[in-house]
């Protein structure tokens, strides 16, 4: 590893620090609850090395949510994708929904999804590219995913994209109605989750899994 790329990698790794104690203070402080310097105390650097990385407050904030919108993405994208070469779709279905379920009620997710719509008002291109960084290109890879089921004859989707907004909702809309308005002790326990996405499987399959 040459001196340049050991430099880089150090720098990726502070400004990985940096979002990650930003992370945790945005969430528990709010937007406007939150100084450069409580994050840089959180971080152990300077003020200075905050701004090394980051121009202001908003430009962090900013950072704060795509990080953790990419990192949600790549955590669901082999499952989906390994999702269209399934055979036996009933399980494979019921496991993703199961992962799917686990993967959106963690409580860091939660966290920041509240915080980028607080802020919305605020930040539209934020909140904007919150949602198609996250539902929007998730979905859009489900989608994906149904209409190769399709192809391949094991579902029955006119509609793939509305089908993956059906399937996601039937599994996610009760425990993050919740969770939304009574916050993470509301999600349900573990057993109630897979109560959940058994049940929205089931439901989606009745309606769309191929005759």
């Amino acid at each position: 590893m040459t001196t340049s790329t050991r430099a880089e990698a150090r720098s990726a790794r502070k400004r990985q620090e940096i979002l990650t104690a930003a992370r945790s203070v945005f969430t528990a402080q709010g937007y406007v609850g939150t100084s450069m310097d409580a994050v840089a105390a959180a971080a152990g650097a300077s003020k200075r090395t905050v701004y090394q990385y980051f121009a202001d407050k908003e430009e962090l904030f900013a950072g704060v949510v795509l990080d953790t919108v990419d990192r949600g993405y790549e955590y669901f994208r082999p499952a989906i994708l390994a999702l269209a070469e399934a055979d036996d779709l009933e399980t494979a279905l019921r496991d993703h929904a199961r992962m799917t379920l686990a993967g959106l009620m963690n409580p860091e997710i939660l966290q920041m999804r509240r915080l980028v719509i607080a802020e919305a008002e605020r930040f539209p291109a934020i909140g904007r590219e919150y949602f198609e960084r996250s539902w929007g290109r998730t979905l859009k890879l489900l989608a994906e995913t149904f209409a190769k089921l399709t192809e391949r004859g094991l579902l029955n989707t006119p509609d793939p994209e509305r089908a993956a907004y059906m399937f996601t909702w039937l599994i996610v809309s009760i425990p993050t109605g919740r969770s939304a308005f009574l916050g993470d002790a509301a999600i349900g326990s573990p057993e109630e989750l897979t109560d959940l996405a058994d049940e929205g499987t089931r439901v989606f399959l009745a309606a769309f899994a191929r005759r």
